[in-house]
């Protein structure tokens, strides 16, 4: 519609206004009388000789000593001023031979005429020579034959005397002839490089024919592939394995650096390319050029200014004119140029190289496809539209591709070529003719890997370390003035920097000065977030220490550096973990939180010499270490045989092969997310830039006299309405929520992730550590009866709540079957559940085990001693010890863990009917329950169970029981998630816990109802899935369930799920059907968490909240992961916080709301300032006119600069409302409000002008174009026109941030934003003083109500005791009657008022809420 309204304007608009001729009719519709004028407004006198001069206008009227030289001044000596300052020659670059001889007389002083008529010039000339006594007729510059009447006392003979000045005829138009020497010079730099360009392309094209035919015989070939996997070659495997491998075979063996990593790794496009000599001039002679543009125009711009010579346009042959039309088109010439190599800035170098084979050339140019992850409401078709265009745009120029350039080098011994690219070294395969990361294959048994414990020679570890690389994450964090460079090299600031070229022109250099401030401030708050947030990585990822390493047989002091797969390196107590290693020797604890965000120590045992499958991101992470933790404890084990076991580190992978290389890589090189808010934005900068066409062509239709005026007032619309801010302010929103995040112990490490934030209505959380707290409390035992001597009918006895009454094997098994253990201090370590078992025995951990026992264990007088161990693992949710009893001296295994998974290994005729049903009942009050099993192997020694498997040891145990503890919640989980579930955000549970124990802990949190009914989904016996009703435990027919999905079932029921029904739902593709109706997800795996995220965040955006431990892919894959983490510098997810409480994840969304209904706050208002800015310039356009350039600076440097700031400033709300902000630019809420406000203004600024129209003391004295240049814009503000414009602005420009300050859902209410309160009164404040107050220092700084110094003192009786530079209007001034400051200052007041009340009644509260009830958009419905 604004486009539309412009567009209307063209047909009616001239050089001036077209509803009324100018000073023609008063306000009752009278002719305008002739005024009175006071000015120098007599033509300059030419005269042949100075004798004939009017008396005090020749040299009579110089200084003694001095003369009149041919300027019309008085100098001792005037030779030296030049003939073209000869006013009588007006300005004609080749005066006719009759004016050659004319010499000009002083200026005639200040006269003052009745009823002056600036047409009829003849009139002005008769009072003139009356009041100076010229006699004789004098005749017009150009009329050489009129003839000449001198006068009686005239000494001089056939003297000439002519009318000049004001009334100089146009001189002709200079034209250059091009063989200046300048323009020589400058046409042979063109050619010169149009002639390399030509030279080069097809030099270049006849070099490449071989790859060019290459492609053409060979159907799809492309230059190279290469994807993030291990081929080998076949002589490489032979001296480093011992044995040929197949590309093949070693696809399969070889593995992801992370099981979480994504499933889908890029494709990289490789061209090869080679240094060429003619290349490099061709590339020199680019870059010289684009300087040369930029040397080229400050050399014009110079010029203007005359730094270049003694004067201005000196190389314009003194004609500003002519300088307008040289400048632009060397402007456009250089802004085009300098488009393309931005755009093409990754490809230039190597378009001046040779293409080759990537395994010829000596550098590589290496192509990602960018692959947006979509979040958000589906796009409407205008947005869609625009996205094609834009997809389309890129696929042409691939843009949608980042373009790296690397050296292609050799290693020193192999010679094999290799290159370094994300933070990794690519090898070349001669087999395969490929570059690819290369991983070694150690082997996938546990006594495949203890076959490397003597580690490696030095020259299989140099051959290693020559395919592998440096074990050291470089990386490339930028200083910050390299960051600066990359930031303003972009397309935005090079749009923004060319602009200020124009501003620098044409005398407006203090407005381009503090515009060109603002973009350098606005590119530097951007540059600090990003390179503190890349240093930050850096000091997290690159790390090099000293450490033992065993080579030869021989333990070396090397660097970290040095380590590659396959050596073995001693683990001390405090030092970082290099690399990822599985563990050979020793007891070591580490700490992980900084990896993993899991707050406790863990302990890692070394791996067994068995043929146990060796994972080490799933069952053997108990024996991995990984790069990046610390080893708080390293401490030897002894062997039964006396033989003590170092703690020792078999190294599995480097670099970013290993699980942190994977993280730092995930954040240095994230997939690009799309924001619904990114989307919308590419559309409005689309429609902005059509926009400011629209405001071009219409300053070119005004200013058509002057086309080369028009072009740079064309140009400086463009520049104001898409505002240099507007990129910070959009990101001002997040920075600001960091901030405030950070205060709450809440850390970020990705800032876009804050406003996605603000749109989570899906949030999941883990259950133990999240939802409740982190140690659970022993409850007690359920046995089965009979157990010692398995005597009578198999069931359990009643509930025993104290530990010491509990069966001999149910306290052993408390009292050894865990994972805790001790590290320096006496601080124990391990599961929470572990700890709390471990801590009711009152054991203690022997600090000296008995020789042969992995630990023993001193409870109740006895000495228990552990001689092996099966660690917990999550695949089967359990873990098992063999014990050797001293009071029998047998061996007893004891199995503990989930009762689902115990069970399938227990006797089955050791079993009670009732087992599922006990355990349930337990789980469903709450308990957290583990079944234990107990097997008696007789006494049997150790030796025989070294090669046992984990079977072998568990199979045929006998029930023992169930132990329980009471998982409680922490305080104030039930009212975090009650604000979650008020603020329209469904909660969710994705646990590894029992199913019932999750529906327990769900109702209690008020993830549910406390009396909802739930059915639980399993699957059978048969293999199907079935559904109980919890609470009733009956069966459920899958109808019913059907019906709860289709919202017709009766009452509140909701349903849960296990990990088996969740992923046999996946399998029959019928999970998105119940994805959003179910509440808790049980006995979920790592990997199942990570599955269950990606589903819902198809349906909405979703966060996610665990403690970091297993639900470390799931935090980092979520929209916004947030981990209860203890480091500020986890890499675990987005967001992690020191607070372990879930208040945390109720301030992350209350600030992500705040920070993107600030973001879109921000955007409104430049927007807003932009079509205010166009409103002020499009009506400058029509009246010719321009405020004062102290306006401009105070618009700019402080009033627009200031304000966007303090709109970010604006608090978050107390609490979450009900509704989310919206992210849609484009939307109903942004265009009501947007739009209503610039309408309003537009209305605002026509009845000012209506108002100024009917105004008597106005019509008359209107400005008029005709009697200026309008290229001299500073003299174009000495009028009510500007007045008027120029104050209703200012009140619209300060106004405009009050605007977007209202709403209290997101943000704190409006007089809660201080600093924006502040600066608003102080801003409409001084636009008041400006409008109401007497001419003062102020106002008249600003060239409004003022007036020349002799106007004040005669008319008004003002003596200003400050400069004013004379007034440039007929009348002199531009004071408004003190009656009408009110009326207009009412005007102003008006238009606040009613953008104001459009914004609270309309944009915010009644009509849009009755709007969005009535017509409500299309949003994710779910129940809460």
């Amino acid at each position: 519609m604004l486009i539309l309204w412009k567009v209307f304007l063209i047909g009616l608009v001239t050089a001036k206004p077209q509803f009324n001729s100018v000073n023609k009719y008063d306000a009752h519709g009278n002719l305008c009388p002739l005024r009175t004028r006071t000015g120098n407004l007599c033509p300059q006198l030419c005269v042949s000789d100075v004798q004939l001069c009017p008396s005090g206008l020749g040299d009579d009227g110089c200084p003694d000593g001095q003369h009149l030289c041919i300027d019309g001044s008085c100098s001792g000596a005037c030779g030296d001023i030049p003939a073209r300052k000869n006013p009588c020659g007006c300005s004609f670059q080749y005066p006719p031979e009759q004016s050659k001889d004319l010499k000009p007389c002083m200026a005639f002083p200040v006269v003052t005429i009745d009823q002056y008529d600036p047409n009829n010039i003849g009139k002005t000339t008769e009072f003139c020579s009356d009041k100076f006594n010229i006699s004789g007729e004098i005749p017009f510059w150009g009329q050489w034959s009129a003839t000449q009447k001198l006068p009686e006392n005239a000494t001089v003979d056939n003297g000439r005397r002519f009318w000049s000045g004001s009334e100089c005829p146009s001189a002709p138009k200079y034209r250059y002839t091009y063989d200046e020497p300048l323009w020589i010079g400058v046409f042979s730099c063109v050619g010169a490089e149009a002639l390399i360009l030509l030279l080069w392309v097809s030099y270049k094209f006849l070099r490449e024919n071989s790859v060019r035919r290459m492609r053409h015989r060979e159907s799809g070939f492309k230059a190279a592939t290469a994807k993030t996997m291990a081929p080998a070659a076949a002589d490489v495997s032979d001296k480093l394995e011992g044995k040929a491998q197949s590309l093949d075979d070693e696809s399969k063996t070889s593995k992801q650096s992370s099981s979480e990593s994504q499933d889908d790794e890029p494709v990289l496009q490789i061209k090869g390319f080679k240094n060429d000599f003619l290349g490099w001039i061709g590339f020199t002679s680019v870059l010289l050029v684009s300087v040369g543009w930029i040397v080229w125009i400050g050399f014009w711009i110079g010029d203007y200014y005359g730094t270049l010579g003694a004067e201005p346009d000196t190389l314009s042959h003194y004609n500003s004119v002519l300088l307008d039309e040289t400048i632009i088109p060397i402007w456009i010439f250089a802004v085009c140029w300098l488009v393309v190599c931005c755009q093409f800035q990754k490809r230039i170098r190597n378009f001046f190289r040779i293409e080759c084979l990537p395994s010829e050339g000596t550098y590589v140019q290496i192509e990602r496809e960018l692959q947006e992850i979509k979040v958000g409401v589906k796009a409407s078709k205008l947005v869609a539209f625009a996205k094609r265009v834009e997809e389309g745009f890129s696929r042409l120029t691939r843009a949608n591709f980042h373009v790296q350039t690397c050296k292609i080098e050799r290693t020193p011994h192999t010679k094999r070529r290799y290159f370094n690219y994300m933070c990794t070294q690519y090898v070349f395969n001669d087999a395969t003719s490929q570059y690819a990361p290369y991983n070694f294959d150690l082997g996938t048994t546990n006594a495949q890997l203890r076959q490397h414990a003597d580690g490696l020679t030095s020259d299989e570890a140099q051959l290693r370390f020559e395919l592998i690389g440096r074990n050291f994450i470089a990386v490339d964090a930028p200083n910050y003035l390299m960051g600066f460079v990359y930031e303003v090299s972009t397309f935005f600031y090079l749009y923004q920097i060319m602009v200020m070229w124009i501003y620098w022109y044409w005398n407006y250099y203090i407005v381009g000065l503090v515009s060109f401030g603002i973009i350098m401030v606005s590119a530097i708050v951007k540059v600090v977030v990003k390179v503190r947030s890349e240093k930050r990585v850096k000091r997290m990822a690159e790390h090099e220490e000293e450490c033992r390493i065993l080579r030869d047989g021989q333990w070396q002091t090397l660097s970290t550096i040095d380590l590659v797969p396959g050596d073995v390196f001693k683990i001390e107590a405090g030092a970082h973990v290099p690399c990822d290693a599985a563990v050979l020797g020793g007891n070591i604890v580490v700490d992980e939180s900084t990896l993993s965000g899991e707050p406790l120590p863990l302990k890692k045992v070394p791996v067994r010499n068995d043929q146990g499958t060796f994972d080490k991101n799933g069952s053997s992470k108990i024996n991995t270490l990984f790069a990046g933790t610390t080893a708080t404890q390293a401490m030897p084990t002894t062997a039964s045989d006396g033989s003590v076991s170092e703690p020792l580190g078999l190294c599995l992978d480097t670099g970013t092969h290993t699980l942190k290389g994977n993280l730092v890589k995930e954040i240095l090189f994230p997939q690009p997310i799309s924001f619904i808010f990114d989307e919308q934005l590419r559309l409005v900068f689309g429609i902005l830039i059509l926009y400011a066409i629209i405001i071009f062509v219409l300053a070119m239709v005004f200013y058509e006299t002057q086309p080369s005026a028009a072009f740079i007032y064309a140009i400086f619309s463009m520049s104001q309405l898409i505002s240099p801010l507007l990129p910070a302010a959009l990101v001002m929103g997040q920075s600001v929520a960091a901030s405030r995040l950070k205060k709450k112990g809440i850390y970020c490490v990705n800032l876009p992730r804050i406003t996605m934030a603000g749109k989570v209505s899906l949030f999941c959380f883990d259950k133990t550590g999240t939802l409740t707290k982190e140690g659970l409390e022993f409850y007690g035992g359920l046995c089965v009866r009979n157990m010692e001597d398995r005597i009578g009918t198999l069931e359990f006895d009643p509930f025993i709540e104290s530990f010491d009454a509990l069966p001999n094997h149910m306290r052993s098994a408390a009292a050894t079957c865990h994972g805790v253990a001790e590290v320096e201090g006496g601080l124990r370590i391990g599961n929470p559940v572990d700890l709390e078992m471990f801590a009711t025995t009152k054991g203690q951990i022997s600090k000296n085990p008995t020789p042969g026992a992995l630990d023993t264990i001193s409870v109740e007088n006895l000495s228990l001693d552990i001689v092996k161990r099966f660690e917990f693992i999550h695949s089967r949710a359990s873990m098992s010890v063999a014990v050797r009893d001293p009071r029998d001296g047998h061996i007893h295994v004891y199995v503990k863990g989930s009762f689902e998974k115990v069970k399938e290994h227990l006797d089955s005729t050791t079993v009670p009917d009732d087992y599922l049903y006990a355990a349930n009942r337990m789980a469903r009050q709450g308990g957290y329950v583990l079944a234990v099993g107990h097997r008696d192997l007789g006494d049997i020694s150790v030796d025989e169970m070294e090669h046992w498997t984990r079977d072998d040891m568990e199979n045929g145990s006998e029930l023992v029981g169930f132990i329980v503890f009471k998982n409680m919640l922490k305080e104030d989980t039930p009212q975090a998630i009650a604000k979650l579930k008020r603020g329209s955000t469904r909660t969710i549970m994705i646990t590894g816990d029992t199913a019932l124990t999750g529906v327990f802990i769900g109702k209690q949190a008020g993830l549910m109802n406390e009396a909802a009914t739930v059915y639980l989904g399993d699957i059978d016996k048969s293999g199907d899935i079935s559904w109980i009703d919890v609470d009733r435990e009956v069966n459920v027919d899958q109808s019913v369930v059907d019906q709860v999905i289709d919202g017709s079932a009766d009452g509140d029921i909701e349903l849960a799920m296990t990990g088996k029904a969740f992923n046999y739902l996946i399998e029959q593709d019928q999970i998105r059907n119940y994805i959003l109706y179910t509440r808790v997800f049980a006995r979920m795996l790592p990997a199942d968490k990570l599955t269950c995220i990606r589903y819902h965040m198809e349906r909405g955006i979703t966060a996610m909240c665990g403690d970091g431990g297993n639900d470390t892919a799931a935090l980092r894959t979520a929209h916004a992961g947030i981990a209860l983490a203890n480091n500020e510098a986890s890499i675990v997810s987005p967001f992690s916080s020191s607070n372990h409480s879930i208040e945390s994840c109720v301030e992350l969304l209350i600030q992500g709301r705040s920070a993107l209904a600030s973001s879109l706050a921000g955007y409104m208002y430049l927007i807003c300032y932009g079509q205010t800015m166009t409103v002020l310039k499009t009506v400058s356009f029509y009246f010719s006119i321009s405020p004062n350039q102290n306006i401009w600076i105070y618009i700019d440097a402080f009033i627009n600069t200031t304000l966007s700031l303090c709109v970010s400033y604006s608090g978050p709300a107390k609490r979450l409302s009900k509704y989310r902000p919206t992210a849609q630019i484009l939307g109903p809420q942004m265009l009501t409000s947007a739009m209503g406000t610039v309408f309003i203004n537009y209305a605002f600024v026509a009845g000012a002008f209506g108002w100024l129209y009917s105004k008597q003391w106005f019509r008359c004295n209107e400005f008029d174009s005709g009697d200026l240049d309008i290229a001299k814009w500073w003299l174009l503000a000495d009028n009510y026109e500007t007045v008027i414009l120029a104050i209703v602005s200012l009140f619209q420009f300060a106004n405009n941030a009050m605007v977007v300050n209202f709403g209290y859902l997101f943000r704190r209410r409006w007089y809660r934003n201080y600093p924006l309160l502040f600066l608003w009164a102080v801003y409409i404040s001084i636009n008041s003083i400006i409008l109401l107050a007497d001419p003062n220092w102020l106002s008249c700084r600003f060239r409004i109500n003022c007036g020349s110094k002799s106007v004040l003192a005669d008319k008004y009786d003002l003596h200003p005791d400050f400069y004013i530079e004379e007034y440039g209007n007929p009348i002199q001034n531009n004071i408004i009657p003190t009656g009408s400051r009110y009326e207009l200052w009412g005007i102003c007041i008006g238009n606040m008022v009613a953008t104001i009340l459009w914004q609270l009644l309309v944009a915010l509260y009644p009509v849009h809420s009755l709007t969005r009830k009535k017509r409500p958009l299309r949003r994710l419905q779910v129940k809460l």
